[in-house]
């Protein structure tokens, strides 16, 4: 780990204090001449050191929170409303340019495929110096040995700087996409599937990386998945996102243990689980609503098993299950109630 070390040695390691507050942020994209609101609502706030991940089906809108928070939204969608607070300044009201210089410097992405990342017709030494001399400030040479540093501290040999992309297999190339997230010693990274297309053995390895480098260098990291074991194995804090909304935020041990929201009780259930081997997975039935016209309601209530015509009327308040733990559903009380009844397979199927 000693590679690891020098790689982001300033500012200070684990160094704790509020580092990124959402507040009421909401994105619509516009398409055929419709609004369509992707992302509402969305408030939440992280520390200085944890990693955060952001999990949910596919369409829920998790992505186009992620851009959002980096400014890099398509050219059909704008930010409506609402604050993103990033060391107490607001990027979403920073002129377009002032906010693309905190790319890379003060956050920056690793995309779900690391060739979106990385040009195939130029090394990676080059690409490495690219940002480290122009995004940087640094000389070649000085830029050369950051890079190699880099490499060191992903996993990678520096020999392979010399490289183009398509020597890479995919982990080394989604290695290489996080070094050079890393390069300018960034308060925040963001990962948008970053182990979807690789296998499970090479999952393990980039989940290994990202982890050591949030364990030893109090990095801070939002990771983006459909997948709620990656967020178990690698995450501290979690965000379940369902049709644009947070419906439950909370520490991961809490949520994972004792989910309050009765979708992430589904997504428990139709996720693997050594527990409970032998068991048939349970699926979700049905799809998510239209962002076209959302359902005043509960956007979860038309797949819910534990609806109340109330549901179906006004959004639900967000409301505390514990420390730190939140849930969007009025039937909060009822919820060990409900977890339990939500074990049961035969719940699940209308």
């Amino acid at each position: 780990m000693a590679e690891l070390l020098t790689v982001l040695s300033n500012p200070p390691l684990k160094v704790r204090g509020s580092l990124l507050k959402v507040e009421d942020l909401a994105v619509a994209y516009r398409v055929d001449g419709i609004n369509v609101h992707a992302v509402e609502g969305i408030d939440f706030a992280m520390q200085a050191g944890a990693t955060l991940g952001l999990v949910g089906e596919s369409g829920c809108g998790k992505t186009t929170l992620a851009r959002a928070l980096m400014g890099v939204l398509p050219t059909n969608a704008r930010i409506t409303r609402g604050k993103v607070w990033l060391d107490g300044v607001d990027l979403a009201a920073l002129p377009e340019a002032e906010r693309r210089a905190k790319l890379w410097r003060d956050l920056s992405f690793v995309p779900q495929t690391a060739m979106n990342a990385l040009d195939p017709v130029y090394r990676l030494r080059d690409q490495m110096r690219e940002v480290l001399c122009k995004r940087g400030g640094l000389w070649r040479s000085a830029a050369d040995a950051r890079a190699a540093e880099l490499f060191s501290a992903v996993g990678l040999d520096p020999s392979r700087l010399m490289d183009y992309p398509h020597q890479f297999s995919g982990g080394m190339r989604q290695r290489a996409a996080i070094a050079m997230a890393l390069a300018l010693k960034p308060r925040l990274i963001i990962a948008d599937e970053p182990v979807t297309a690789l296998d499970v053995i090479v999952q393990r390895q980039v989940l290994d990386t990202i982890r050591g480098l949030s364990t030893d260098l109090g990095l801070s990291a939002i990771i983006v998945t459909h997948d709620i074991s990656v967020v178990a194995y690698l995450c501290s804090i979690v965000a379940v996102m369902y049709a644009g909304r947070i419906v439950e935020f909370g520490p991961i041990d809490k949520v994972m243990r004792e989910p309050a929201h009765p979708y992430t009780m589904g997504l428990m259930n139709a996720s693997p689980d050594l527990e409970r081997a032998g068991e048939d997975l349970v699926p979700i039935e049905g799809s998510p609503p239209s962002m076209v016209e959302p359902p005043p309601g509960c956007r979860f209530a038309e797949r819910c098993p534990f609806a109340l015509p109330a549901c179906g009327e006004a959004q639900p308040p967000t409301m505390d299950v514990a420390t730190d733990h939140r849930a969007a559903c009025i039937r909060i009380d009822e919820v060990s109630d409900l977890r339990a009844q939500a074990r049961e397979a035969s719940t699940w199927r209308h």
